[in-house]
């Protein structure tokens, strides 16, 4: 798609078959929670799920027949359609939890032209909650307006942080440890919730103030990030001393407090 017709695109309009599909899917896995099949093994702890593939399917299916000129990126089935503008899919964040019968799952779905975020749907099947981003127009949850929290000490602050032991690297995931062990020791909380896009729909709206998450895939945070960044919220990556990527979502107020507690050593050299 050409510059012209990106800028031209109704993106609250486009976002309404994102939105239809994100409820279609949540609704059919609501149906399956806890039921899932194994269909084989991507890593050692992490298993694709019958439901993953067939609630990707759902979404794929509604998306090409509303928006045939929007390509998509999805976990399972990679890339379809022309580059440019696409969108970016995780038809099921929390499949662990999903398939233990824990409600804590999502889908999410970015819309993406050049890798610039333009819109983003959250939506958590459970407690029916639709979370919607435009780029420049703000943050929503049930069309409601969200904005992030207002705590700005580290000690009265509630993080929360991606799975760390996913890949079930054992030296990984101990200095992975270590990062959660200098932000933990000074926040008043700090949960795993086992969703990447649960947390992020959480920081936007204020119900937790930081998220750190080693390397995520795009579509765990495409949508997530511009949701937070819309709602008023900062997002960052950086290389730690392992060479690993982390990225801080956070209210913005305790961004800096959290940057200096996780990458001390490099701010003091």
């Amino acid at each position: 798609m050409s510059e012209d017709r990106a800028t031209q695109l109704d993106i609250s309009r486009t976002l309404e078959a994102a939105k239809a599909a994100a409820r279609t899917a949540g609704n059919y896995l609501s149906l399956k929670l806890g039921t899932a099949k194994v269909e084989h093994q991507k890593s050692p702890n992490d298993d694709l799920l019958d439901t993953d593939l067939e609630a990707e399917q759902l979404i794929l299916n509604m998306l090409h027949e509303q928006t045939p000129h929007v390509g998509a990126l999805s976990e399972e089935a990679g890339y379809q359609g022309q580059p440019g503008l696409c969108w970016i899919i995780d038809p099921l964040d929390g499949s662990a939890n999903f398939q233990r019968g824990n409600p804590v799952f999502g889908v999410s779905i970015a819309l993406v032209h050049n890798q610039s975020s333009l819109g983003g749907v959250i939506y958590l099947p459970i407690k029916d909650e639709m979370f919607v981003a435009i780029a420049g127009q703000g943050a929503y949850l049930n069309n409601n307006p969200i904005t992030v929290s207002h705590i700005t000490a580290i000690n009265e602050a509630t993080a929360h942080a991606g799975d760390f032991t996913k890949e079930g690297d054992a030296k990984l995931s101990n200095k992975r440890l270590k990062a959660l062990l200098k932000l933990g020791g000074k926040t008043k909380r700090l949960r795993m919730l086992g969703s990447a896009v649960t947390d992020l729909a959480y920081v936007a709206c204020g119900r937790a103030d930081v998220l750190i998450n080693h390397a995520p895939d795009i579509w765990d945070i495409a949508a997530g990030t511009l949701l937070v960044q819309e709602a008023g919220g900062q997002v960052t990556s950086k290389h730690d001393e392992n060479g690993d990527l982390l990225y801080i979502f956070s209210n913005k107020l305790l961004h800096q407090t959290v940057e200096g507690l996780l990458f001390e050593q490099e701010l003091s050299s």
